[in-house]
């Protein structure tokens, strides 16, 4: 029956091209005017918002349905949707305990320049024998209890450096967990962001498709009330019906990319895919009209940009780490000081507080460790070696990337503009056919390929305006200015 329903479509369409088309002026010209009666009147296309999903199809309310979330706004502007992300993105709280660990190391690192305090008490208990000598009958000696209690403090005094060295090593690497926490902190702004607009596109989208529907229905109730009045052949109505078809196909397509678009972009947020949040509005753009210079741009990400400077810090975190493992070679020097009292309970006697009191210095000299000194060694220059590749490979992702995104920002701009006087001819195009049709000086194909026109260079437009918004955030995440001042 569908197979049955297409064969008439297309016999109706190439009546269309055969007859329609090709019928010359004068003898359209033939047809009685009197006749003609004025076209239907276009209302106001309905709101795409009120349609019911699909448009058009078996309806699936539940697939469309949004529920509120308490403390979460139904319509967002861009800076709560970052907001709320940095709160409740689970991703973003797995960096963020990552970066709570080596924050930890370098606490703990720090104490080492402190000293170590210990105390500790012991009790024991001794039992007698035979007091007398050679194995005579003598005087018994009774159980002996004995209670101490001591105190030690231990103080580094010279290691040739190490213990700053690895201080040194902790600190670097805390600066290098904080940016790389920040520059993840970006990631997820680009990713909010990119969702953010992917919701507005989609939005866009089906408004666009909505109207497609609305004027070629417009159109084929025109060209019904041609036929009705005998100004017009009824295969003229095949080609509207086949462009509102296929409007509402598009239409039906562009309220599943909406669905799809908002349940990523509550997703990106960390929260449930059907959780009634929506894009405010369209943020204007943060760039200055005339695009930047590279020159500008790449010295502003490698001041900006926290991957790359997290990478200078760990190539010098990595040189401070060859530094402590060469002082594993050198002697030290360690101060104690100990003080105690001890007490002896004996046959119901309880004794005398014992004081007593120790004061020294110890000198370690390494002299041989079976080679862990030196495996330790070769392997923080090897980590050294890495961090400085890592270094180098990093500059050059930022470099690509900036280029890339700045390139992107000015080609969506150019693309924007041709967009726009596309859809301003599409239009003057559309209004000049429909003014032909009506008069008889046009065919239906003529009227119906404007229309078709009109209806591309809105998506077109759409299309290319999103696109633009898309490349200039990118190229901010490429500079590092994304998300500036937006709280964490």
């Amino acid at each position: 029956m569908k197979l049955l329903g297409l064969s008439t479509g297309v016999a109706a369409l190439a009546l269309v091209l055969a007859f329609g088309g090709a019928t010359p002026a004068g003898a359209r010209a033939a047809t009685p005017v009197a006749k003609l009666t004025p076209p239907p009147t276009p209302s106001p296309a309905p709101s795409a918002a009120a349609l019911p999903y699909p448009a058009y199809g078996s309806p699936a309310p539940d697939v469309a349905q949004l529920h509120p979330v308490a403390n979460v706004p139904p319509t967002i502007t861009l800076e709560q949707a970052i907001a709320i992300a940095a709160a409740k993105s689970p991703a973003f709280a797995i960096q963020r305990a990552q970066y709570d660990a080596i924050r930890a190391k370098y606490g703990a690192a720090k104490g080492a320049l402190y000293p170590s305090v210990s105390a500790d008490g012991s009790v024991s208990r001794s039992f007698g024998g035979n007091a007398g000598a050679g194995g005579s009958a003598g005087t018994t000696v009774g159980p002996n209890t004995q209670i101490s209690l001591q105190g030690k403090i231990s103080q580094l005094i010279f290691d040739g450096g190490r213990v700053l060295a690895g201080l040194k090593q902790a600190k670097e690497g805390d600066l290098a967990g904080r940016l790389i926490l920040d520059r993840d902190l970006q990631t997820l702004e680009l990713t909010v962001a990119n969702a953010y607009f992917g919701v507005l596109q989609a939005q866009a989208s089906v408004d666009a498709a909505n109207q497609s529907v609305h004027q070629f229905q417009v159109t084929q109730d025109s060209i019904a009330a041609r036929i009705k009045a005998g100004a017009a052949a009824r295969s003229d109505i095949a080609q509207a019906q086949f462009q509102a078809a296929r409007a509402r196909g598009l239409l039906v397509t562009a309220q599943g990319q909406v669905i799809a678009a908002q349940s990523t972009f509550a997703t990106a947020l960390g929260l449930d895919a059907d959780t009634e949040v929506v894009p405010q509005e369209r943020p204007s753009s943060a760039l200055p009209a005339q695009a930047p210079s590279y020159a500008k741009s790449i010295d502003q990400a490698f001041l900006l940009r926290g991957d790359y400077l997290a990478a200078r810090h760990n190539v010098d975190a990595s040189t401070a780490g060859v530094r402590f493992a060469k002082l594993g070679k050198f002697p030290s020097i360690n101060a104690t000081y100990s003080d105690g009292v001890t007490r002896n309970v004996s046959s119901g006697q309880i004794g005398p507080f014992q004081h007593g009191a120790n004061l020294g210095a110890t000198l370690t000299i390494p002299i041989f460790d079976q080679n862990q000194t030196n495996y330790a060694i070769a392997q923080a220059q090897s980590q050294l070696d890495q961090a400085t590749a890592g270094l180098t490979q990093t500059k050059l992702g930022v470099q690509q990337q900036v280029r890339t995104a700045l390139s992107g920002v000015i080609s969506s701009r150019a693309s924007l503009t041709q967009a726009q006087l596309e859809l301003n001819a599409a239009k003057v195009a559309l209004s000049a056919a429909q003014a032909r049709y009506k008069v008889g000086a046009a065919t239906i194909l003529d009227l119906v390929t404007a229309e078709a026109n009109y209806s591309q260079a809105q998506t077109d437009y759409v299309n290319a305006l999103y696109a633009t918004q898309t490349a200039e955030q990118n190229y901010e995440y490429a500079v590092g200015t994304i998300g500036l001042g937006a709280a964490p």
